[in-house]
């Protein structure tokens, strides 16, 4: 298993070369032989030292790390940390044949005293609920700052509305309203704007809709069939937060348990959102990495084994790797102190690259048990084998993903490491001797005999095969869905379906941010983009969209507003409305 390998033989460095790394191997070999106890103790103080540093490192789990970076996207990156509107979870309440509109509401009461209760360290806010104080300070806030809310067509609705007749009109209505038993919470608003313009601009605020599915009940938004009731909460950790968003899940996936339980057949609540679909993605790659790992090891070690009849000969072999690997993550805690735990994940390849060095040495050492001639045979290749691998490793650091330039380093520290490790313990701790000796008689001995060059078959097969993948290697398509990066479990998938059939998230919601180097200079960047996006909706190039841009305006923009109210009240409306009254 060994000989197959080997590095060609017809490739032999100087012998100069050879023969300086050589002696310098063999002197180590020599001083580590005669001074045991000090290399015992230099070896223990390595494994503590790094497994320290190790254990410091701090590992992301972000599944965007992947994605190349540019300048552009480090704008968009800088934007998003900044605005995280992305990161709300989804409280979807969803009423059983059995339930009432009632059981939802008293559902979404329960939960929200819950969340408050523990979890309020992980929580900023919780939308969904509209207090009667809230609508009143928003009738108050838009009439204090009218102009700003209305549009060119308003300013004919209120032409009318001043008429004597219409004037009339409202003051009866006004007057019913106020006798009603709900005059105790609209004479403050009557009193104010007698007129109702408020109403006016607080249309405007449909503009922030996230559909036109919804209608408030006992202050909660509800669907207009009245099975479903959303809440949405803002984490104060963004979703990239992992290591505590998974508690602030874990909490609040409990609290949806006792709830659901207490609710049971009347009213089931279920979430979604970006930081638990983050946290899906942190535990599945932990996962996959242990994963990855466990599966490569075992099946090495029963390889090796079986190869060897021997259960010590692939402990000795792994150890320079374990040795390399633990070398290459200390000192990646010192360059950067973070790391995408995705880069390791993928660096479990390396556990066959690095294997090789140890199978290189220890077939050699059995063959010829000279020291001094064994590094010189294999030092300078093993060492050769492991730079070449290690530059090519190292050319992902010019790529613009994060992740990969993670794995570039990790690897490349990891097989220089292996490499030189394997040189210095190999010989320390294995001894040949002839009840070592392999015997020809196991499927992969009989593997390595055969002779791949001289069987025509074999030839003739690899010709075919590269016939046919010249005509088919077109015909291979990649999957350019960026989304599919992220794992989601089937809860999370259905829960995704049932928001999608509310507010249609699978037509793909395009988030747009305007930045600037200072708030006016954002705010007209937004007022551009939302005057093209109205244009996009009447085109009918868009379902529908949602901003700000409808009531949050520049300067420029204000001052256009405000000057149109006071154009359209001059001197004879001021008179006119006065005399009407």
């Amino acid at each position: 298993m060994g000989e197959i390998n080997k590095p060609n033989k017809n490739l032999k460095p100087s012998s100069s070369s050879s023969s300086f790394i050589g002696d310098f191997f063999a002197h180590v070999y020599q001083s580590i032989q005669s001074k045991k106890g000090l290399s015992i103790a230099l070896l223990l103080g390595f494994v503590a030292c790094f497994g320290f540093l190790a254990s410091q490192l701090q590992f992301e789990e972000d599944i965007t790390k992947l994605i190349p970076s540019n300048g552009q996207s480090d704008i968009t990156n800088k934007v998003l940390k900044e605005v995280n509107f992305a990161d709300r979870i989804i409280l979807l309440l969803e009423k059983n044949p059995n339930g009432t509109l009632n059981d939802l509401t008293d559902y979404a009461d329960q939960f929200i005293d819950s969340v408050n209760l523990n979890c309020a360290e992980y929580v900023a806010d919780i939308q969904g609920k509209v207090s009667d104080k809230d609508i009143l300070n928003t009738l108050d806030f838009i009439y204090q700052n009218l102009p700003l809310f209305l549009e060119e067509k308003n300013y004919t609705q209120i032409a009318n509305l001043i008429q004597e007749d219409s004037i009339n009109e409202i003051t009866q209505n006004n007057y019913k309203s106020l006798i009603s038993p709900m005059g105790m919470v609209s004479r403050k608003t009557i009193l104010k704007d007698p007129l109702g313009l408020s109403f006016m601009g607080l249309k405007k605020l449909e503009q922030l809709n996230i559909g036109d599915n919804f209608r408030l009940h006992n202050n909660y938004l509800v669907t207009k069939d009245e099975k479903n009731l959303l809440l949405f909460i803002s984490p104060t950790l963004p979703a990239n937060e992992t290591n505590q968003n998974a508690l602030f899940v874990e909490r609040l996936k409990t609290i949806a348990t006792q709830l659901n339980q207490l609710f049971d057949h009347k009213t089931q609540g279920e979430y979604y959102g970006t930081t638990m679909v983050a946290v899906a993605n942190a535990q599945q790659i932990k996962h996959d990495i242990q994963t990855t790992i466990s599966i490569a090891m075992s099946i090495l070690l029963i390889l090796l084994i079986f190869f060897y009849r021997n259960l010590f000969i692939p402990l000795i072999l792994f150890l320079p790797t374990l040795l390399g690997g633990l070398f290459a993550i200390g000192l990646l805690f010192i360059i950067k102190t973070k790391t995408s735990a995705i880069s390791l994940g993928i660096g479990s390849v390396l556990l066959g690259i690095t294997l090789d060095y140890s199978l290189h040495i220890l077939t050699h050492y059995r063959n010829n048990q000279d020291i001094k001639q064994l590094y010189k045979d294999v030092a300078l290749p093993i060492l050769m084998s492991s730079f070449t691998t290690a530059v090519a490793f190292l050319c992902l650091l010019f790529l613009s993903s994060e992740a990969l330039r993670d794995l570039g380093l990790f690897a490349a520290i990891s097989v220089v490491g292996s490499s030189v490790f394997a040189l210095l313990l190999i010989p320390q701790v294995y001894r040949p001797s002839q009840k070592d000796t392999v015997r020809s008689t196991n499927f992969i001995d009989h593997f390595a005999a055969f002779n791949f060059d001289k069987s025509k078959l074999f030839i003739l097969t690899c010709v075919a095969l590269l016939v046919v993948a010249c005509f088919n290697y077109k015909k291979v398509g990649f999957n350019q869905d960026i989304s599919k990066l992220n794992y989601q479990s089937e809860e999370l998938k259905a829960t995704e379906k049932k928001l999608d059939g509310l507010m249609n998230t699978a037509s793909k919601s395009v988030y747009i941010a305007a930045h600037g180097n200072s708030v006016e200079s954002a705010l007209a960047q937004n007022d551009a983009i939302f005057q093209e996006l109205e244009k996009l909706k009447a085109e009918d190039k868009i379902l529908n969209f949602s901003s700000v841009g409808a009531v949050v305006l520049s300067k420029k923009s204000q001052e256009q507003k405000i000057a149109t109210w006071n154009a359209f009240w001059d001197a004879n409306k001021k008179v006119e409305l006065q005399n009407n009254l």
